[in-house]
């Protein structure tokens, strides 16, 4: 990562920190004391490339001082990257461009790490703001010596700069600026007069789209930037005009401490824009001292006609792909009996195999780096934020690794959180003389739908039987994707007065079997130049309405019929197969005249090459 910074490279380094390092930013030195910091934890860290002398700082504004005038600085808590302990200093600045510090330190900084600097002479904070930072001297052009927190950058607390030898001043720019966040700065204050009792509401994650008349929550999280340890804080919510929900949350916050919280049982009866609105009224019956940061707004669009939910699982697979058949036992465990997941595979990602449709090779534009295998994309989100990884262990696009069974349900649930603006409902019929298939699609948008819109409708077999590395020569293949009945990236989708409806039919091919095939269809955005831009809104599957009987389905050689928890088969054969309608394949006999079934439903027979539909009761 690379970013220009007064014509010189200002370049990143990863780092790895861990927990006991971490917590070494959050402790008190004093009973009367707090932390205080536009940071979050050390990420990694910055240099400019070449060596040099460097200094970060962040700005203590004229509403910090409103707030601490009087207390003393007796600490600094600096995050320290590589390379940067020799030559260093504490300073507190006038402005930017003072030459001559307010007061400095000569300091030794452990690299990669967190710093406590105890000042040899507390600074007392007065009336105007001033800058608190540190300056490197660097002989090294592979240095990184300044920590950042690669989080949102706040205005005042990301200054890196460099020092122009030729014009004798310092050059100055937020990191923020070339996407690395805040420099890894913190002061310990100390004093009588500091606040017992001040809570920051940092943030809240609240819907752009709510359902009305349904229960929502709300998460949130809040620090306690007091000196006092809080064992229970209150929090009223606020929708629109109506009376505020108290709600006391008892959870313990120590003094500089954060905590994530949730208030739940919420809702809303009228439609449209609301603001919603966060506060917290009283820490352990106190109220907060300072309540220009306690309070959370946002404005929701509360809407009665948002659909149901159903999510869509793309599996990229292939028969070379050695750690497929895990992956495959993976997703099998995450999506059997659920009728809200819609699972496909596309035989692509770690070269081609028998089932790869042209479809499925375009969509290795997805991966947004090499394509793998085993990978999945789940409602085509990006979800690097939430923890997935790419091959490399690079945020991906869409497309991430399959990991364990945790993380991806956790990537799931994150899915089902996210409201549908569109419902999706499929019906479809077959023709077993003409195997001619048609399916109607259609549904309800909630909003105007922004960008391009676009259905796609795949057909998926399983039950198929064939050559898996890793898994052997009999290995059942299932949820394969066999065509694409729309253009590759769907069909432009005409919504008129919040309405659409389509209709597609299709020729299966006669190598296919339409008992174990199923109908899935999506709509979603489509960006041609962004990959992360391609969300699925919502998504809809079925099994084919196919029926070829069942119970009793004769041939004149033989005769196969259920009862009493057998299948029987009256007549010579050579191997019987028997599937579950997933595509599971159950029992195998040869020859047999009785198969026993433990489970009753209805179980798809192959004999000798021939298909037969049982239901066991």
């Amino acid at each position: 990562m690379n970013k220009s910074l007064f014509t010189i490279l200002l370049a990143a380094l990863a780092l790895m920190f861990n927990a006991q390092q971490a917590e070494a930013a959050n402790q008190n030195t004093a009973d009367n004391s707090i932390t205080f910091g536009y940071c979050g934890e050390l990420y990694e860290a910055i240099g400019f490339g070449t060596a040099c002398t460097s200094r970060a700082a962040i700005e203590i504004t004229p509403e910090v001082i409103a707030k601490y005038q009087g207390a003393q600085i007796s600490q600094v808590l600096i995050g320290a990257g590589s390379n940067a302990g020799k030559d260093a200093k504490v300073l507190i600045l006038g402005s930017l461009e003072d030459n001559d510090a307010l007061y400095s330190q000569e300091i030794k900084l452990t690299t990669n790490r967190w710093n406590e600097i105890t000042l040899d002479t507390p600074y007392t904070i007065g009336e105007k703001s001033f800058y608190v930072g540190y300056e490197v001297t660097t002989s090294a052009s592979t240095a990184y010596p300044i920590g950042v927190d690669n989080e949102a950058a706040c205005p005042e607390s990301d200054w890196v700069g460099m020092y122009d030898e030729e014009k004798g001043a310092w050059a100055w720019e937020h990191t923020g600026a070339s996407n690395f966040g805040n420099v890894c700065i913190r002061l310990v204050l100390t004093g009588d007069k500091l606040p017992q009792y001040d809570f920051e509401l940092n943030s809240a994650k609240i819907h752009d789209y709510i359902a009305t008349g349904k229960e929502f929550s709300i998460e949130a999280t809040v620090k306690n930037i007091g000196t006092q340890d809080a064992q229970s804080f209150d929090v009223a919510c606020q929708i629109g005009n109506a009376e505020p929900v108290v709600t006391t949350i008892n959870t313990a916050v120590a003094s500089n401490s954060t905590v994530t919280f949730t208030i739940e049982g919420l809702s809303a009866a009228e439609e449209g824009e609301q603001e919603i609105k966060l506060e917290v009224t009283s820490i352990d019956g106190n109220a907060d001292q300072y309540t220009d940061n306690n309070t959370y707004t946002k404005v929701a669009n509360f809407l009665s006609n948002l659909a149901t939910r159903k999510v869509l699982i793309e599996e990229f697979s292939t028969t070379g792909c050695v750690n497929c058949p895990r992956a495959h036992t993976t997703m099998k465990d995450i999506t059997e009996d659920r009728d809200d997941i819609a699972l496909v595979v596309h035989h692509a990602g770690y070269g081609t195999d028998n089932f790869t449709i042209a479809a499925s090779r375009s969509y290795l534009n997805f991966y947004n780096e090499s394509s793998f295998a085993p990978a999945m994309m789940i409602d085509r989100r990006p979800l690097a934020e939430q923890g997935a990884l790419g091959y490399s262990g690079a945020a991906p696009g869409p497309v991430f690794g399959v990991t364990s069974k945790e993380d991806i349900m956790k990537y799931i649930n994150y899915c089902f959180d996210q409201p549908a603006l569109v419902s999706v409902n499929v019906e479809d019929s077959y023709n077993e003389e003409t195997r001619e298939f048609t399916v109607r699609v259609w549904g309800e948008a909630a909003i105007e739908l922004p960008g391009s819109t676009v259905i796609n409708v795949y057909i998926t077999e399983s039950g198929m039987i064939g050559y898996q590395k890793g898994g052997g020569n009999d290995y059942v293949h299932n949820h394969a994707i066999r065509a694409n009945l729309t253009t590759t990236w769907g069909d432009a989708l005409t919504i008129e007065n919040g309405k659409y409806d389509v209709t597609y039919t299709y020729e299966i091919s006669e190598k296919w079997k339409p008992e174990n095939m199923s109908v899935v269809a999506f709509v979603s955005n489509y960006d041609s130049k962004d990959v992360n831009n391609c969300v699925v809104y919502n998504t809809n599957f079925k099994e084919f309405a196919y029926e070829a009987g069942v119970n009793n389905i004769t041939r004149n050689d033989l005769n196969v019929w259920a009862a009493n928890g057998n299948i029987y088969v009256s007549g010579n054969y050579e191997q019987a197969e028997v599937y579950a309608t997933d595509g599971r394949l159950v029992k195998v006999a040869n020859g047999a005249q009785s198969i026993n079934i433990e489970a009753a439903g209805i179980y798809i027979v192959r004999i000798d090459g021939t298909t037969y539909k049982v239901a066991i009761r």
